[in-house]
């Protein structure tokens, strides 16, 4: 198969991964990037492109048309996959060339909320998603967002990239459980969630905090009030080697996020390199988190059910450990790098064998 690749999202970790996997099983792969040279990577060829336009506003630059005109007609790929939102000039630009190329086209979008979007953008979405053979939503809620405007488009639900896959950590026996949470202090993040439930839990259980922001402050107060203090560490902002500490010593991350009308977790590399590590994930009805844990976590509404789980754990920390395993297998088996790059060329095969769901 001959592949070619447009994204906006090249400087995301793990993205040249993901691609070198790809063509590890057997496509001849194409990818375009915003400027710099050309250059081949473990078969991996780059094409550079012109673009004009703010790299923080990804969604207005425009990519220089005779050059991917040119990409098309020399590399003549049987299959394009537009890593960008469907909105966006690029995406607009590119599926229009499939088209006049006859070359099936997937959209790949991380967009997990709709967008108030002016009326040309919203024409340029339709027309896309209209013609596309298939679409991938970072997650579930992007998945099911693309497919609103292409119903009759095979649909699914990969992750840009994969997490590394580390070493299995020597176990620390113990009788008292290490709780972790990882994330910037806001109210959407929900750590006031957790130091609430855990003034509710008796026994014997740590907690790290990696991360700052606003409500640093009143979470100093609360768990003050409640008289935590001895039990709970700052590690301070999410550095790398803070987070190297909750890998190395946590038995569970809780990530206690609230959806709201303008945010929802979108995706959490942090939970899916602490399953990785064995650690047992306690999330949130919050956006991608249930779907990331699937049954390899728990997953609760509200802090009553956050208690009652954070207790039952703390009265028997073997149980939490049970289903760190768990995470750690599900980690392995869809999240790594090859996993998600074998999702992706299964999708494109399946989009290719997929009758056209819009004109040519």
């Amino acid at each position: 198969m001959r592949a070619l690749i447009i994204s906006n999202y090249l400087e995301e970790p793990g993205t040249r991964d993901k691609y070198r996997a790809v063509a590890a099983l057997g496509v001849n792969l194409l990818v375009a990037t915003p400027g710099g040279s050309a250059t081949t990577e473990a078969s991996v060829r780059y094409a550079p492109v012109a673009v004009r336009g703010s790299p923080e506003e990804p969604a207005t630059r425009r990519w220089h048309l005779p050059t991917l005109r040119r990409l098309f007609s020399e590399h003549r790929p049987e299959l394009l996959h537009l890593e960008a939102d469907p909105d966006s000039h690029l995406t607009g630009d590119a599926a229009a060339l499939a088209q006049k190329a006859r070359c099936p086209y997937v959209v790949f979008s991380w967009r997990s909320l709709p967008a108030p979007l002016g009326l040309l953008a919203r024409r340029r979405a339709r027309a896309v998603l209209r013609n596309a053979g298939g679409v991938i939503g970072g997650n579930h809620l992007a998945m099911n967002l693309l497919r609103e405007e292409a119903p009759a488009a095979l649909a699914t639900a990969i992750p840009l990239a994969g997490v590394p896959f580390p070493e299995l950590r020597p176990p620390t026996p113990t009788d008292a459980i290490t709780l972790a949470f990882a994330g910037r202090l806001v109210p959407e993040r929900g750590a006031d969630l957790l130091i609430r439930a855990l003034g509710q839990t008796f026994g014997k259980w740590r907690l790290m905090i990696a991360g700052t922001g606003p409500e640093q402050v009143a979470l100093e107060a609360t768990i003050q009030r409640l008289g935590l203090a001895s039990r709970i560490r700052w590690l301070g902002g999410l550095r790398r080697e803070a987070l190297d500490e909750v890998f190395r010593e946590a038995d569970v991350l809780v990530v206690p996020s609230r959806d709201t009308a303008e945010w929802v977790e979108y995706h959490s590399p942090v939970l899916l390199e602490a399953m990785s590590h064995g650690i047992a994930p306690l999330v949130t009805r919050s956006g991608c988190l249930p779907s990331l844990v699937g049954e390899a976590g728990v997953v609760v509404e509200g802090i009553e059910q956050l208690t009652e789980v954070l207790q039952a754990w703390v009265a028997d920390p073997s149980a939490a450990r049970v289903i760190g395993g768990q995470a750690r297998q599900r980690v392995l088996d869809r999240y790594v790098t090859g996993a998600v790059a074998g999702q992706t060329v299964a999708f494109w095969r399946a989009t290719l064998d997929h009758p056209p769901t819009g004109p040519t």
